[in-house]
């Protein structure tokens, strides 16, 4: 049975004419032709589209980067701080989240962290092994508890055994104290000896052996009762049955008087530093330098030379003429001879057994370690502990392979060619400066050219090998998996390095370098006319050599330029020479000239609104650099692209490279409130308040009101611009 609408459609179409039927089928042909041209041109708009926008995962991450913090509904030409920054702050404030310097800080530790916590991979460096093994024996607590305190026994029979543990069967008769310590030493036992050795510098620009007196750095309490109970556990954990009371309160007696002449000591040395930063000069700086006939006579009752020699197990020879840094050792020695002579053997020995419990308690067993934590000042989590030690035992390796691994090749040359650009931008900017004389132009443009720049780290660091060695680790392997071996493995280790390097030639001053290369922050060292870039500031949101340039350029650009400047104001104008003497480049004329010419930053800051007066002098220099750095880099972003060609969209962002370029360089600045009365911080700082550093650059820049197409006497287009350079 045929259905009702069909019988009907096929009886229409029987009384059609011939050429009604035609026309009819012509007509549809022709609409579904137009509908498929249709379909064409969408497609080809939508390819063409596609083709302008940048799809990486790279580029799509950086348009999410960039939609977290921009606020389009926000006018940039009224505003520029709230278009910048306005989803994040509705989104911070919401979430409670931290500004964007304290997620970098953040990210930074965690980063540091997993060098030493994560798990051995096959590319890790030999140092890199060595401290993540370090860190994962000492968190394994029940491999720790399985071994039963076996590996100290032995060490400590080996020492000569424990009096507390082992009672009348030990024998004082043979017991001699210097003997002890060079046995300490050499087994890696971490003693508290009567004399600090530390590596200084001399005049000779070498490096000498100091002695001081005792450095015991306590941490626990010495209460009598406590003390006793924790040590009796400790004993009777060790299989001991013999414990004496008032043996163990000979220690407590004893290590009070020795505190008594460290405080003594650490007196007379803080107020001998006090003194040095009062009335130093260069020669005062260095340590006073003396041979082992001085030491001796500061210190009679010691055989030195005897002594260093079983230390330092033939790295080092000494002798009678050997140089010593020495400190005033004679009350000290004075006091430690009258203590000692005084002392039953069987004191000193349990001194040093306990000194070792003390520093080594952490890898014996959980009863020992709980005993020992009764008496502790200050107890932390076992994780926080592991890491701790396995930081301060391999020192630098950490920071090290992150500088490494921030600063591959390709940043590194990436950078350079950036660093490089934009010193020739700054020649430019110099060769039209109207504020320096000709004379002080050409110097400026001289030093421009002459600028150095370290990226990460000097190229020693990223020899392996070499740097090693610098380190204290090379070929060193663990032979043990057990935790108080692997420490004891480690400081006869140590100890070997400390008498290898002395009496050798300083080189750098990796301490100060380190404290600097993990800083995040870039600078610029005016009197080297060196600029700096550590290693900490080459992520997250500054920089990613895989983002497009015109993220870079408008993020750690802005940083370079602004750091370039730095060398270039007032507080620049003194440079060291290769003979260390320092030379002004300024003329007086510039000078002058130049205080005219930085006024209107100096107002355009005290006219910003804000809760107090704010000072435009108190954070000038910063500001200044602020002026030209973003120009500096925006020009030298379209040299980048005059080179390389015009680069693609990121998608899902209605801005063009170059307002993008303008919203990287103040979106590292926003911050959780953006009110202009109210600011996250109350610190001290030599730099302007965010909105200010966010604005102000960008508002005196004629590029800026060109990309976002502001009216003249709109806000971030002033009639009137204050330009430096």
């Amino acid at each position: 049975m045929l259905e009702p609408g069909k019988n009907r459609a096929n009886g229409c179409w029987k009384r059609k004419t011939g050429l009604e039927k035609k026309l009819i089928v012509g007509g549809s042909v022709l609409s579904a032709i137009a509908v498929l041209f249709v379909v064409l041109y969408i497609s080809k708009r939508s390819c063409a589209s596609n083709e302008e926008e940048c799809t990486t995962r790279y580029c799509v991450k950086a348009a999410s980067s960039i939609l977290d913090f921009i606020d389009l509904k926000e006018n940039p030409c009224d505003n520029f701080y709230r278009f910048v920054c306005g989803s994040y702050y509705k989104n911070a404030v919401k979430k409670s989240s931290p500004s964007p310097f304290v997620s970098i800080n953040k990210e930074f530790e965690n980063e540091m962290k997993a060098i030493i916590v994560n798990p051995i991979r096959k590319k890790d460096t030999n140092a890199n092994v060595l401290v993540k093994q370090f860190y994962q024996e000492c968190m394994n607590e029940t491999k720790i508890d399985s071994d039963q305190n076996h590996a100290f026994l032995k060490a400590i029979k080996d020492l000569g055994g424990w009096p507390l543990l082992e009672g009348p069967s030990w024998n004082d008769s043979s017991f001699d104290w210097i003997d002890w310590n060079v046995k300490a030493r050499n087994l890696g036992l971490p003693i508290r000896e009567f004399f600090s050795l530390t590596r200084v510098e001399s005049s000779e620009n070498d490096t000498v052996l100091q002695v001081s007196g005792t450095s015991l750095n306590l941490e626990i309490d010495l209460d009598k009762d406590k003390y006793n109970r924790a040590m009796k556990k400790i004993i009777e954990a060790l299989g001991g049955t013999h414990f004496q009371e008032s043996e163990n309160e000979k220690v407590i007696e004893f290590l009070e008087k020795l505190k008594k002449y460290q405080r003594y000591t650490s007196m007379r040395d803080d107020l001998k530093g006090i003194l040095k930063e009062l009335f130093a000069t260069k020669e005062q700086d260095a340590e006073v330098v003396g041979d082992m006939t001085d030491l001796a006579d500061e210190c009679p009752f010691v055989p030195w030379t005897k002594l260093l020699n079983s230390f330092s197990v033939n790295q080092t020879s000494f002798n009678e003429s050997s140089e010593v840094a020495l400190g005033k050792l004679k009350s000290y020695c004075k006091s430690l001879s009258k203590l000692i002579n005084s002392t039953e053997p069987r004191t000193i020995a349990n001194y040093y057994v306990w000194s070792i419990i003390d520093q080594s308690n952490k890898f014996l067993s959980r009863d020992i370690r709980d005993a020992y934590a009764d008496i502790k000042n200050k107890n932390v989590a076992r994780y926080k502990m592991c890491f701790a030690e396995a930081d301060r035992r391999f020192k630098y390796v950490k920071e090290t392979i992150y500088v490494r691994k921030k600063t591959p090749k390709i940043v590194k040359e990436q950078l350079k060619e950036m660093i490089e650009l934009m010193k020739n931008v700054f020649i430019e900017h110099l060769k039209v400066c109207d504020w320096m004389d000709a004379t002080t132009k050409l110097a400026a443009i001289e030093k421009t050219q002459l600028i150095e720049s370290v990226i990460g780290g000097d190229p020693e660091l990223y020899d392996v090998e070499y740097f090693d060695k610098i380190l204290g680790v090379d070929g060193f392997k663990f032979t043990s998996d057990n935790m108080f071996e692997m420490s004891r493995q480690k400081r006869i280790r140590e100890n070997q390095y400390f008498f290898k390097t002395l009496y050798g030639p300083i080189g750098e001053n990796w301490p100060s370098f380190f404290k600097n290369a993990v800083q995040l922050n870039a600078f610029f060292v005016q009197a080297l006319n060196i600029m700096i870039l550590p290693a900490p500031i080459l992520s997250s949101i500054f920089y990613d050599h895989r983002m497009p340039a015109f993220m870079n350029y408008g993020s750690i650009g802005r940083v370079i330029g602004h750091e370039i400047m730095h060398g270039f104001e007032k507080s620049g104008r003194k440079v060291i020479l290769e003979n260390d003497a320092t030379k002004d480049w300024w003329t007086n004329a510039t000078a002058d000239n130049y205080d005219k010419k930085v006024q209107c930053v100096i107002d355009e800051y005290e006219k910003m609104p804000f809760r107090y007066r704010l000072n435009g002098t108190l954070t000038l220099d910063e500001n200044i650099s602020d002026f030209v750095g973003i120009d500096v880099a925006y020009e030298t972003y379209l040299k980048y692209i005059k080179k390389y060609g015009a680069e693609k969209k990121i998608p899902g962002v209605p801005l063009t490279p170059e307002q993008i370029f303008w919203v990287q360089t103040g979106t590292f600045l926003c911050f959780r409130k953006l009110d202009d009365n109210v600011v996250d911080y109350e610190e001290a700082d030599e730099h302007a308040i965010p909105q200010f550093r966010v604005q102000a650059g960008a508002r005196q820049s004629k590029y800026f009101a060109k990309d976002f197409n502001c009216p003249e006497g709109s806000f971030m287009n002033p009639k009137t611009k204050c330009t430096v350079l």
